[in-house]
């Protein structure tokens, strides 16, 4: 059941991989609006029958923003209750190192070859975010129709995405190849 009176809108697109057993069958994706920058949310959050202004509140949110990226870089990991926890992993060079004197020789900043950001959502009682319990809030409903059709554009393969009302397409619609 859903605890919002704004959809979530679900766009559908055809499997148009001919070799796959799901040839033509198709599958939902987020039809995701936009991305809602620091200031919007500040905006939202301030909208919420809160004392602060929207300056005060993008003042703690930017400095919160800064904390955190400074307790990830220093390998703390960062849980922020309700929501999840942020932490960092890396990405190490193919095939490590062989030894710890080869390690040594190396060093850290060769044997790492990347750090990522992951986030680990909040799965305990009513703040569960997870897969399942988090689409228990969303209100879901048919969007679009994604079709995907391919043309040559100076020698190169190039994707042209059109889009069609859910409501207006036919029951049969066959996968564009």
């Amino acid at each position: 059941m859903a605890t919002h009176d704004v959809e979530m809108r679900v766009n559908l697109r055809a499997n148009t991989n001919q070799k796959s057993d799901m040839y033509g069958h198709l599958y939902p994706f987020i039809d995701r609006i936009s991305t809602l920058d620091t200031r919007g949310l500040c905006i939202h959050i301030a909208g919420h029958n809160t004392v602060y202004g929207r300056e005060v509140i993008e003042g703690v949110v930017t400095l919160f923003s800064g904390c955190i990226i400074e307790m990830l870089s220093m390998g703390v990991a960062v849980k922020l209750n309700g929501i999840g926890t942020f932490y960092p992993s890396y990405k190490s060079r193919y095939g490590g190192a062989a030894n710890i004197d080869e390690a040594r020789a190396l060093g850290a900043d060769e044997i790492v070859t990347g750090i990522h950001v992951r986030f680990l959502p909040e799965g305990a009682d009513l703040d569960n975010i997870t897969s399942k319990k988090f689409k228990e809030r969303c209100a879901l409903k048919f969007h679009m129709l994604e079709e995907i059709t391919y043309k040559t554009v100076e020698g190169k393969k190039v994707a042209q995405h059109t889009y069609k009302p859910i409501d207006e397409v036919d029951d049969a619609v066959p996968p564009t190849p």
